[in-house]
């Protein structure tokens, strides 16, 4: 069952993103850098609307419906669905009164002129996506992962089709927005249909005081948490850039930023998706001992997609960036790999921030998020206006890796945990020798061709030095193993050394 799931939401992940870049590259080139700009500052915004309209009720949705079921009972389940989505109907109206007055007190990049339509979309976009996000999460605690898998491949189907023809007629950058508020208006039609067709719906009954004494605080440390680990997430850089140094920049960085999330999300979804709903349901059961397991084996998992992705991403910016957007968006490139390079490294914070979630630590990772709000702050009113871009780019960084580091202190200190620490050094060793290996490929020429057949010897030599350093236990080798005997046809030619592979390795 899990594996079927993780299939169906790799294959979601890879459909979407992969149809989402050929949205970003056509939309791009069809606009130039200058009205990109703006019409990424607006997808920016409304995200932005969004996440403070969603603010973390969908996490605590995932948590105590995926541990009400995992104590087995159903009933409470539905009442956590209905007791979240009332709140939920709050918060999106509140949000969305706030932004339509408050609006009018700031000068978003290019729109001074169409303000109105700017609203218009924001408020119908937040509307459907913030609904969206809230249901999918419901699902997820139910382990429904096909209604965000079904939903995000068929709008990003009928995105990128749309796209392409008003692509094809030059549309204007009115057109391409109002095109993406009728797709966002979209997916609340169809998730409400998986969610019937699935037979989920919230109960009207009350939650038991003893799940309130927990849900309550969750939900508010939750809150405390989106809100200020978004705006400590590349929102303060976005809006000094928009505001000091120009509408192209914004472009620029929302690029790369989207190029990045697609790359972690190719690599990790389907581990991220599912690793919140199996820890909750692991707490349920067992309590923290299942949940560290679960932990250390996400640790490690985490690291490794995140090397390949930091190589592949350093290596392979330069060609990428000239074959998709042209030479008007080289400015991406360098962004690109910085981006890029951090993201690798700091993807096991999404683990660390799913055991905080399980267990009821809210309140120490949303210490952390504050104290990285204010490092985001320091940085990007340091560096920004300074520096522009290169100084957005700097201000992130720094902020990531500052979050990691305090977020896994924390977590070794508070919740006495054990990570996999041999491995990991394995693994970062391994690395460090594909690294060494591509040095000579590169001192021959380094030039874009060049740089991408050296991300290639990279990935070779990273996977193999992995085998060679033992980086992988022996249960690592058997869920392999599983999988590759599935397919006898194909794979039938290496069953026979994974399986002494497997015998080598230590429990």
């Amino acid at each position: 069952m899990a594996l079927k799931a993780a299939a169906l939401i790799a294959t979601s992940t890879y459909v979407t993103t992969a149809l989402g870049l050929i949205v970003s590259v056509i939309i791009a080139r069809s606009l130039g850098p200058k009205d990109y700009g703006q019409y990424a500052y607006l997808l920016w915004l409304s995200g932005l609307l969004v996440v403070f309209g969603n603010h973390g009720l969908g996490i605590s949705g995932i948590r105590f419906v995926s541990e009400s079921l995992g104590r087995g009972n159903p009933e409470e389940a539905r009442n956590v669905h209905g007791w979240l989505q009332r709140r939920q109907w709050l918060s999106l109206l509140s949000v969305l009164g706030c932004f339509s007055v408050g609006v009018f007190a700031f000068h978003p990049a290019g729109w001074q002129e169409s303000i109105g339509l700017l609203v218009g979309v924001c408020i119908v976009s937040v509307i459907a996506k913030v609904i969206f996000l809230f249901d999918i999460s419901i699902a997820k605690g139910y382990s429904r992962f096909s209604v965000e898998a079904i939903t995000n491949m068929a709008m990003s189907l009928l995105y990128a089709a749309g796209v392409v023809a008003l692509g094809m007629v030059q549309a204007s950058l009115t057109t391409f927005v109002l095109f993406f508020t009728l797709i966002s208006a979209s997916h609340v039609v169809m998730v409400s249909y998986l969610l019937r067709k699935e037979g989920i719906a919230p109960g009207h009954g009350d939650c038991s005081p003893e799940l309130l004494t927990r849900l309550k605080p969750h939900l508010m440390w939750t809150v405390v948490l989106v809100l200020v680990g978004t705006l400590s997430n590349k929102t303060i850089e976005t809006f000094l850039l928009s505001t000091l140094i120009g509408p192209a920049e914004v472009g620029f960085f929302a690029i790369a930023t989207a190029l990045t999330r697609g790359g972690i999300d190719l690599l990790s979804s389907a581990l991220t998706t599912m690793l919140m709903p199996m820890m909750g349901h692991a707490y349920g059961k067992g309590g923290m001992s299942k949940v560290n397991e679960i932990l250390s084996d996400a640790v490690r998992y985490f690291l490794f997609v995140g090397l390949i992705l930091a190589g592949l991403g350093v290596l392979w910016a330069a060609l990428g960036i000239s074959i998709m957007y042209g030479h008007r968006y080289d400015p991406v490139i360098n962004v690109l790999r910085v981006m890029m390079l951090v993201g690798g490294l700091t993807l096991a914070e999404s683990a660390f921030g799913a055991l905080l979630s399980t267990t009821d630590h809210q309140k120490l990772r949303a210490g952390v998020s504050m104290l990285s709000l204010v490092v985001s702050m320091v940085a990007s009113i340091a560096l920004v206006p300074k520096f522009g871009l290169a100084g957005a780019v700097a201000a992130h960084a720094i902020t990531r890796v500052l979050v990691l580091l305090i977020m896994g202190a924390g977590l070794m200190q508070m919740l006495k945990i054990t990570l996999p620490v041999r491995e990991l050094l394995r693994l970062a060793a391994a690395a460090l020798a594909a690294v060494l290996l591509v040095l000579p490929v590169l001192w021959v020429a380094n030039t874009p061709l060049m740089q991408f057949a050296a991300g290639l010897v990279y990935l070779f030599a990273f996977l193999t030095a992995t085998v060679l350093f033992k980086a992988w236990q022996a249960k690592d080798a058997q869920l392999l193993l599983s999988l590759v005997e599935r397919k006898p046809g194909i794979f039938g030619s290496i069953t026979p050394w994974l399986r002494r592979w497997t015998h080598s390795l230590p429990g």
